[in-house]
């Protein structure tokens, strides 16, 4: 990843941080699914199965398991999941789930214009978990997943408290190779913005590898 691509990202995060003082926290924690506390002034809001700490009216934020430590300090990964995450407190509408799942590319107003983000995703989880079903499932949960009815193994995780996201994965056997999915309840676009969502599927391929590679260092499989 170039430097200019990550001062982008960088300077996309702090022009989020600029108007953050403008939205009202009690409202956001509300839209978001955050829980705000007025006196430390800090919204705590839950992406990807770890909590975040959100400063009212900076914006800065932190991983609650570290607040000295600013987590996006030298990580472009880094950098745009707090883009992300102040991107969701902005936009969320705290809409119903339709419970209609949909590959990305049928999300509302999307059509193919991120298709390759999606599909990047997709590909690294058959890369990686092509017949390893257990270990896919076992990494979901991790993450703070459930099972899902579909596939040869499916997992739902609640990404951000109104985006869930459904993965979905046919193993590989003597007759085909394997194939997976990401799915997306159809009421995503009210709560991030499309560019965002289409980071997610390559985000969630990272994390659920990420989970994957714990849990066979420490040998739970």
């Amino acid at each position: 990843m170039g430097e200019n691509k990550i001062n982008n990202y960088s300077l996309c995060y702090e022009n989020l941080c600029a108007e953050f003082h403008k939205y009202h926290p009690e409202e956001m924690a509300r839209r978001s699914g955050a829980y705000y506390d007025s006196e430390k002034q800090q919204l705590t809001l839950t992406y990807f199965n770890r909590e975040y700490l959100i400063l009212y009216p900076k914006g800065t934020v932190t991983l609650k398991e570290d607040v000295q430590e600013n987590f996006s300090k030298g990580d472009n990964r880094k950098i745009i999941d707090k883009t992300v995450i102040l991107s969701y407190l902005y936009r969320c509408t705290k809409s119903n789930l339709t419970n209609k799942w949909v590959p990305f590319r049928e999300l509302e107003g999307v059509g193919h214009a991120y298709d390759g983000f999606a599909l990047q995703g997709i590909n690294r989880l058959v890369k990686f978990f092509g017949n390893k079903g257990d270990l896919f499932l076992k990494a979901g949960l991790k993450l703070g997943g459930k099972e899902f009815t579909s596939g040869d193994v499916g997992l739902e995780i609640k990404v951000l408290p109104n985006v869930p996201m459904a993965f979905i994965l046919w193993l590989a056997d003597e007759e085909f190779e394997a194939e997976a999915a990401i799915l997306y309840d159809y009421s995503a676009t009210k709560e991030l913005h499309v560019e965002d969502l289409a980071g997610l599927c390559s985000m969630a391929a990272d994390e659920l590898i990420g989970a994957a590679k714990k849990i066979l260092e420490i040998g739970e499989l």
